[in-house]
């Protein structure tokens, strides 16, 4: 059974707060230690400028705050939400006035922390959101019951849990960031396609999606391997194609339609990208 007590300067339900119980030269693993550990149910205390000695990863489960390093941007906090404590660095966190939140949280150190940093599995500075409890939270209780149980071999699987946790939340926020951004790709390429027709320019595009023309530029390249001037005239070509194909509009017509004003230029583009001209391009089919 875990222990409890209470601290009414805390919160007023009984917390849980657990130091190491074994040695380091009790443990298998040299390189990460787990130190203290503790959930703090409806935790009320709000503290400045507080300094830790090594790390930490803290997991929100419910419950509203806020969250600041060394006085930098005040950050939200909500239930889901993880964030780290870096050594010596400060801070100003906790619920919301009058609130409260229910929050977990593992200690750590050790020469393996320089290589999760490197590795980005360590994201100090940042409220991370998006972990909902039934996934996260699992993991924070095994931690706590194993680093109480007295046992060196627990305490090297807590440490192993809490390696896997981290690795599992850097690939998730891997994913999530790829995911957001290849919506935002799709959304950016449907409103290019409308370019076809010259109803939507470019800037305004990079504008409605808050990317500034260069970002916009760059992802076109990247998925599409052509610099964005080439992407719309693509798209038009095709258009031209599809017209030419399908209907009995003029070559003329067709250029005025996808706004280019000098036909034969455009005939050249249609050349240049089809290669073929627009009237070989129509008869062939014929």
């Amino acid at each position: 059974m875990m222990s409890t007590f209470m601290d009414y300067m805390i919160s007023p339900y009984p917390i849980r707060v657990i130091d190491p119980k074994v040695g380091p030269s009790m443990l298998k693993l040299k390189t990460i230690r787990i130190g203290r550990v503790g959930h703090l149910p409806g935790r009320t205390l709000f503290r400045s400028d507080a300094v830790f000695g090594h790390w930490a990863v803290v997991y929100i489960a419910q419950g509203a705050g806020t969250y600041c390093e060394n006085g930098g941007k005040v950050q939200q906090v909500q239930g889901g939400s993880m964030f780290f404590f870096r050594p010596d660095a400060s801070y100003t966190f906790g619920p919301l006035p009058g609130g409260s939140w229910d929050e977990y949280y593992i200690d750590f150190s050790g020469t393996r922390t320089e290589e999760w940093k490197a590795a980005g599995l360590l994201q100090g500075g940042a409220v991370l959101q998006g972990y909902p409890p039934e996934e996260w939270l699992p993991t924070f209780k095994s931690v706590l019951e194993l680093m109480d149980s007295g046992s060196a071999a627990d305490a090297d699987r807590a440490a192993l849990l809490l390696e896997n946790m981290l690795v599992a939340r850097a690939y998730a926020a891997k994913d999530s960031g790829s995911a957001r951004q290849e919506d935002l790709l799709a959304r950016v390429r449907s409103d290019l396609a409308s370019c076809v027709y010259g109803e939507l320019e470019p800037q305004h595009i990079a504008a409605k999606h808050h990317i500034s023309m260069s970002t916009l530029r760059r992802q076109i390249r990247g998925s599409s391997g052509y610099p964005l001037h080439e992407y719309i005239h693509r798209l038009k070509m095709a258009e031209a194609k599809h017209l030419l194909l399908n209907t009995s509009l003029q070559v003329k017509e067709i250029a005025g339609l996808l706004h280019y004003a000098d036909p034969f230029y455009f005939s050249r583009l249609f050349k240049t990208y089809m290669g073929v001209s627009p009237q070989v391009c129509r008869s062939r089919d014929r």
